[in-house]
C-alpha cells in the first residue's frame, strides 16, 4: 500500500484528492491536528497510515493496529455543513460500504460504534482543532480492522475484521476508494438524510438496553434519535430522557 495505490481509481470530487500516506505513524489525527496548527490544509485532505503506534478511539482508548492489516485514516473538513450530526456520518458511509460494496450485514450502535453481531469492526473519533486563522477544522479518524485473522487478548472477544467474517483477504486500497466514494456522498446529504440512514443501520430503536451512566446501572428503552443525532430513551416510569453525549456513558454489547 501507498500513496499511488490508494489513489487510483478514486473516484471522489473532493474527498482524498489531497493525500497524505505514512509506513509508519503514531496517530494521524496527531499528525492532522499537528499540521493544521501550523498551516490549513485544504477540505477532505486525507492522511493514510499502513500502521499506527498510538492509534486513540473514542473515550481515550487505544486501537491496535499492524501494517496493513488495517485501514487507518484522518480526513480533514474546513466547512462542515453542520457540526451535528457531523459523527454519524462516517459511520453511516462505512455501514452503507459494507453493505453495498461487501455483503456484510454491519450495523450500527449510538453514536458511532460499526458492529457485525456484538464485536466491533470500526472506531471513529472525531476532533476539533483551532487553526492560525481562528477557524475550526475538523479531523475524523477512522480505524476499520480489515485482514487481521487474531486480536490481543484484552479485545479478542469484542473485535472483529472483515476477514474474521467471510474468510476472504481484501485490498486495502478498494476499501478505502468504496469508503471514500460513500463517505463523500453522505456528507453532502441532508442531516435529515443521515439520521434516516443511521435508523434504518442500526438495531436499537425498539430495543429494551442496560448502560452504565456516572457509575450508575440503568435499563431503558431506545425510542429514537433526535435531529441533532442525541438518543432518545425511556425509563420503566415513562419518564423520558435525551442522551447528548456518549461521553461517561458505557451501553452493554449485543445492541
Amino acid at each position: 500500500m501507498n500513496k499511488t495505490s490508494l489513489s487510483n481509481g478514486l473516484q471522489t470530487g473532493v474527498f482524498a484528492q489531497n493525500l497524505i500516506f505514512y509506513d509508519v505513524t503514531d496517530s494521524t489525527n496527531t499528525r492532522a491536528k499537528e499540521i493544521l496548527k501550523r498551516r490549513p490544509l485544504p477540505e477532505g485532505t486525507v492522511l493514510v497510515a499502513a500502521r499506527q503506534t498510538a492509534g486513540r478511539g473514542t473515550g481515550g482508548h487505544r486501537w491496535e493496529s499492524a501494517t496493513s492489516e488495517s485501514l487507518l485514516f484522518s480526513l480533514i473538513l474546513q466547512t462542515p455543513l453542520r457540526l451535528q450530526p457531523l459523527s454519524f456520518v462516517p459511520a453511516v458511509a462505512l455501514v452503507c460500504t459494507l453493505r453495498e460494496h461487501y455483503d456484510i450485514e454491519a450495523h450500527l450502535k449510538w453514536p458511532n460504534d460499526v458492529l457485525v453481531g456484538d464485536r466491533k469492526l470500526a472506531g471513529i473519533l472525531c476532533e476539533g482543532v483551532s487553526q492560525p486563522s481562528l477557524q475550526t477544522a475538523w479531523v475524523v479518524g477512522v480505524g476499520v480492522n480489515v485482514n487481521q485473522h487474531i486480536f490481543a487478548e484484552p479485545i479478542r472477544d469484542i473485535a472483529v475484521s472483515m476477514h474474521n467474517i467471510t474468510g476472504l483477504s481484501y485490498s486495502i486500497e478498494n476499501v478505502f476508494q468504496d469508503y471514500m466514494l460513500e463517505m463523500e456522498r453522505f456528507y453532502y446529504h441532508s442531516p435529515e438524510d443521515v439520521i434516516a440512514a443511521w435508523q434504518r443501520y442500526t438495531r436499537m430503536i425498539g430495543q429494551t438496553i442496560r448502560a452504565t451512566q456516572d457509575n450508575q446501572e440503568t435499563t431503558v428503552k431506545v425510542i429514537g434519535i433526535s435531529p441533532e443525532g442525541y438518543l432518545q430513551v425511556e425509563h420503566a416510569d415513562g419518564q423520558r430522557e435525551t442522551w447528548m453525549s456518549a461521553t461517561d456513558l458505557d451501553i452493554d454489547r449485543g445492541y
